[in-house]
């Protein structure tokens, strides 16, 4: 029996540096059924007369280029919409995938919408210190949406999502990084798992992203939470964790310390904050400054 098609969606800017590394990396899966969909966000540099010439030698490549600049999130929106596959991997420009990458995720993503991996961090210039994601985050699986409330552990290059995912997710949210609001979704249902190896070489550098937050800090905080909180599948419980640290930050406009949102963030600290490998005394401290103005 034919293997399901799976898509790669790869979406681009102003990356020819290190997009013909990414590009040999995708085109040696060994998956036997592929399809990779290239859309560009109207670069400037030569990155799309680079994928001219790959289109022309591989005709598993459908690209196009964005009449006007889309920015990160929107970008990623429509190359998802135009996938064929049953199953969507997601692919960063300037990354360096292993060969069984796309053939494993397939091979244990099961029931779920959504699977994911660890990723070996290297530099600008492709060298590693042997750090891993898994170095400073823990990964998190089935019901877990309140572990994601602060932080986000699923980088969207590390995804592999069933198709059926995609009226659960889109359209993507203005303002959130849109592999966090996948992997919040795919929590809320559940429908969440892992992969405990390193499948991409992960390039780590300052013009990683297409886009940059206006805002920071608490501030930003603020806003995914309040995003979150307009979430349609949240749960009971999920819903009533982020009203009570909300009305905690809303206590800071009138006074210089919230001891609510001191005793949420406390009470809830092993989820919240389970994500991120801090000690206990830098959560303690975190909680201490979050809650004073």
């Amino acid at each position: 029996m034919e293997a399901l098609m799976i898509s790669i969606a790869l979406c681009t800017y102003n990356g020819e540096k290190h997009l013909h590394e990414q590009m040999e990396s995708l085109l040696k899966q060994d998956y036997p059924n592929l399809e990779l969909v290239i859309l560009d966000d109207c670069s400037t540099d030569r990155t799309y007369e680079l994928l001219l010439q790959y289109q022309e030698k591989h005709p598993k490549i459908r690209l196009a280029q964005n009449k006007e600049n889309l920015g990160f999130n929107k970008n990623f929106e429509t190359a998802l919409l135009q996938c064929k596959g049953a199953f969507i991997a997601i692919a960063d420009q300037d990354d360096i995938w292993e060969p069984d990458k796309v053939s494993k995720l397939a091979a244990q993503i099961g029931n779920n919408l959504l699977i994911y991996h660890d990723s070996l961090l290297i530099d600008v210039d492709g060298h590693t210190s042997g750090r891993k994601t898994s170095n400073t985050h823990r990964f998190v699986k089935g019901h877990c949406a309140s572990y994601l409330l602060y932080n986000n552990c699923v980088s969207g290059h590390t995804c592999l999502m069933s198709k059926a995912f995609l009226p659960h997710l889109l359209p993507f949210p203005e303002g959130i990084y849109y592999d966090w609001w996948m992997a919040y979704t795919a929590a809320c249902l559940g429908k969440i798992d892992y992969l405990d190896l390193a499948l991409v070489k992960h390039r780590r550098h300052a013009s990683s992203s297409t886009s940059k937050d206006k805002i920071s800090g608490k501030a930003l905080r603020i806003k995914n939470l309040s995003l979150f909180q307009t979430h349609p599948l949240n749960t009971e419980p999920t819903k009533t964790l982020i009203k009570e640290v909300l009305d905690g930050y809303a206590v800071l406009k009138q006074q210089p310390f919230s001891k609510a949102l001191f005793w949420t963030l406390l009470k809830n600290l092993k989820s919240i904050f389970y994500t991120r490998r801090k000690s206990l005394f830098s959560q303690i401290k975190f909680i201490l400054k979050e809650s004073t103005r």
